[in-house]
Formats: C-alpha cells, sequence, structure tokens
C-alpha cells in the first residue's frame, strides 16, 4: 500500500515523459481559487513562495527539469494590476531562466505543492536547503537585504510579524492584549523590536508604546483593514512582491521572533530555521498544528496509508 504522497504509476509516467518540464503554478482549481475562470488568483504571497518551494523540492526528488510560473492568471504581484493580461511576477523576483528548446508541460497537482506550514525544525532545514540552492533573488533585492542584515548586526534585536487585516479569516486570532503583554515581557532583553505588519494603525500603536525601540521598513499598509495584497484595490503587485520579501527576510535577520500562525511567519523560519521564535496561537489552532506535523510524519513513515 503506498504513502498518501507517493506518486500513482500514470503520474510517474507523464513525469517521464520524452522533454517533460515540471511547471509550479497556481494552476485551474487545485488551490482553491474560484476566480481562476475569471483569471484572477487572490492568493498572498507566502502562500505560492511556499508552494513553489515544495514544488520545487519535488521536480529535484523526480529529477525532472521545473519552471515557476505564476503569468497564467494575474495575481495581485503581477507588475500591471489594471490590465487582463498577466506576467510572470516570479521573474521580477528570482533569477530564473526556462529550459530551452521544446518541452512538455507537466503541471503541479494539489498533493505535491500545497503550502502545507509542517512546524519542525528538520522540514525547515530541508526548505531551507532548497531556498539556498535552488533560488537566486535579483541583484537589487540582494543588495538591500545585504544593508539591512549589516545594519541589524549592531543591535539585539526581537521581531515580531503580527498580522492582522484577513488573518482572522484564516486562524482565529488571540487577544491584542496577549500579543502585547509578550512583546512587553520579551523585549525586556532587546535593544530593538522589528515589527512586520500589514496593519498601518498597529504600527503606530507600537511605536507609541515602544518609543525609540521600533525598526520598521517603509512598506505599503493596510490603513482599513482590507488587506493590500487585494487586486481590487489596484496596488503596484510587484512592489508589494519586493516589500513581502524584504520585510520577511528581515525578520530571519533577528535574534528572536514572535509569530502569527501564518505563512509569512513559517517562511521566515524557513529562511532562518535555527532562530528561537513563539507562535501567538490559540488552543485550537496549536492542536490543529500539532495534529498536521503527526500526520506529516505518519505519511513519511510509510504509517499513514491509503
Amino acid at each position: 500500500m503506498p504513502k498518501r504522497s507517493a506518486i500513482s504509476p500514470s503520474r510517474r509516467q507523464e513525469l517521464e515523459v520524452r522533454n517533460a518540464l515540471y511547471v509550479i503554478t497556481c494552476y485551474q482549481n487545485e488551490f482553491y481559487c474560484e476566480n481562476h475562470p475569471q483569471g484572477i488568483c487572490p492568493r498572498g504571497f507566502f502562500s505560492l513562495f511556499l508552494q513553489a518551494l515544495y514544488g520545487i523540492g519535488f521536480a529535484k526528488r523526480h529529477k525532472v527539469p521545473y519552471y515557476v510560473d505564476f503569468g497564467n492568471v494575474r495575481y495581485a504581484y503581477s507588475s500591471y494590476p489594471t490590465d487582463s493580461g498577466a506576467e510572470n511576477f516570479w521573474n521580477e523576483l528570482v533569477n530564473q531562466e526556462k529550459p530551452k528548446g521544446d518541452f512538455h508541460a507537466v503541471y503541479n497537482q494539489q498533493y505535491e505543492t500545497f503550502p502545507l506550514k509542517i512546524w519542525a525544525r528538520s522540514h525547515l532545514r530541508e526548505l531551507n536547503q532548497i531556498f539556498r540552492e535552488e533560488i537566486t533573488l535579483i541583484d537589487s533585492l540582494k543588495t538591500k537585504i545585504k544593508k539591512v542584515k549589516k545594519s541589524f548586526g549592531t543591535f539585539k534585536v526581537l521581531g515580531v510579524h503580527w498580522r492582522k487585516t484577513d488573518h482572522y479569516m484564516e486562524v482565529s486570532p488571540v487577544p491584542e492584549k496577549v500579543f502585547m503583554h509578550t512583546l512587553e515581557r520579551k523585549l525586556k532583553g532587546f535593544d530593538k523590536l522589528f515589527v512586520a505588519t500589514d496593519d498601518q494603525n498597529l504600527l503606530g500603536n507600537l511605536k507609541d508604546k515602544f518609543p525609540g525601540k521600533i525598526l520598521a521598513h517603509d512598506v505599503s499598509r493596510s490603513i482599513d483593514g482590507e488587506p493590500i495584497h487585494d487586486i481590487k484595490a489596484g496596488n503596484d503587485g510587484s512592489c508589494l512582491a519586493k516589500e513581502a520579501l524584504l520585510d520577511c527576510l528581515s525578520l530571519s535577520f533577528c535574534d528572536e521572533l514572535v509569530l502569527s500562525p501564518s505563512n509569512f511567519s513559517y517562511s521566515a523560519l524557513v529562511f532562518n530555521p535555527e532562530v528561537k521564535y513563539t507562535i501567538m496561537e490559540t488552543e485550537m489552532a496549536r492542536w490543529t498544528r500539532i495534529k498536521t506535523l503527526l500526520v506529516f510524519f505518519l505519511n513519511r513513515w510509510g504509517i499513514r496509508k491509503w
């Protein structure tokens, strides 16, 4: 009996077709994007980023050339938000070359690349290795990241990702007073607090509460509670993607983290699997996370079968 994650003989045949090219993308309704028939994908950046990492890992394991293509529909991170067309926004962040010649496209399937968050150091290290070996960011991003890392090195920095706006739709958040109390307690041992948040009002409140302590990038944030990656908002998608990467990588440079249970937070741990962190989550969210972790390892060990 195969593991749940094992590929079927027919799928293996698809991957072994001559000149097969594994295409990683948000494909049709595989990822529950209801607006795909209208040519729109509303997913957040790090949901797509993690999918790309999982897809690259899958392709490498099966020795198939791959190409990340987020240009099949219009994403919130496409370079022009009002056009009906779409470009591959991944190419504006990452140096990748499409294999030359004629290829037979084999599109990723959900079970191969779904961006599961497995909160285990061993798994985070595996994803980090894929990132380091397979993804090369464009030079302008690398230059900004290098400057941030150098500036953080002069302080002992506590990092926080406090997600607001649409977070409640995915995971029930802990009360704000609990989150704030944790920051107050931990910040006593740090010089600075780096804040990665999508909410401008929250950033202002933290600056008032911890004067002189806050580090934050000048990036797009919501002022009305609506998510900034809402395609209807007409934001500069390419800019949003670059800001998201810079914020997340900056978070990974911190000495310790306080995190919302989000794809953004999880990606910061992918960038730095060794950093100490605390997840601010409800008891229900914690048990859901643990059950996902357990099922993942049972499957990997071959215990959980069809």
